[in-house]
């Protein structure tokens, strides 16, 4: 089960951490990767850090990574929409 956040940049969506160490990134683009070997503290950093794209550049090549099909970050992203059940979203038009 990933813990997810989504973050305020101009080129990434969300941020999700599993406790087997995978960092997962999200980019508005659609593409995701997930890291491999992450700690959690890195992930709590990228949650309160102002610039998350600037920290991340340190990241995105310390870490093994592996891109997302397609096809599974939709359905990771229609999972996360779906596990928020608490209230209302509210979602600008594309």
């Amino acid at each position: 089960m990933f813990e997810v956040q989504l973050v305020n940049s101009t080129a990434i969506r969300l941020i999700a951490f599993r406790q087997d160490g995978t960092l997962r990134i999200v980019f508005r683009s659609g593409t995701a990767y997930d890291y491999s070997g992450v700690e959690r503290s890195v992930f709590d950093e990228l949650c309160d850090v102002e610039s998350v794209g600037s920290r991340f550049q340190s990241i995105r090549n310390a870490y093994t990574h592996q891109r997302l099909s397609n096809s599974t970050t939709q359905d990771f992203l229609f999972a996360v929409l779906q596990a928020n059940t608490g209230s209302r979203l509210m979602v600008p038009a594309a």
